[in-house]
Parts: structure tokens; sequence; C-alpha cells
């Protein structure tokens, strides 16, 4: 899996073929997770298609008192 940092709020994660979506949507979640500062949620926003290879497109949202921000 190979995730890179495309801002300082937005992550993209290449999917690998050999592995069901649902468990690297999960992994990826972790790994972004680890990127995130107390009060952050992570945000799966999208897909797209990069050379024939589907990224998932992750976001870092900051909460305050309950809403996004």
């Amino acid at each position: 899996m190979e995730t890179t940092k495309t801002d300082e709020r937005y992550f993209s994660v290449k999917i690998m073929r050999s592995l069901p979506l649902t468990e690297q949507i999960h992994q990826a979640n972790g790994l972004v997770c680890n990127e995130a500062a107390e009060g952050e949620s992570v945000f799966l926003e999208g897909s797209e298609t990069r050379n024939g290879h589907i990224h998932l497109l992750f976001r870092l949202g900051r909460r305050e008192n309950g809403k996004k921000r």
C-alpha cells in the first residue's frame, strides 16, 4: 500500500489489486489516523483513477464543539 500526503490535510492511498478493498480501506484509515492530531477526524472523500490504479482520497478535518470546521 502506497500512501502519499498530497497536502497538509489530504492523503492519497494507492490501492493494491491483490487485497480486498474493505481490508485496504481499513489499513489506509489506520495509517492516516496516525497522522491526525487530537480533535481531528479522518474522512474518505472519494476515489480516482491514475495511470490505471485506483487511489482513495482521505482528508483530515478538525472539529470544534462537535461541529466540523
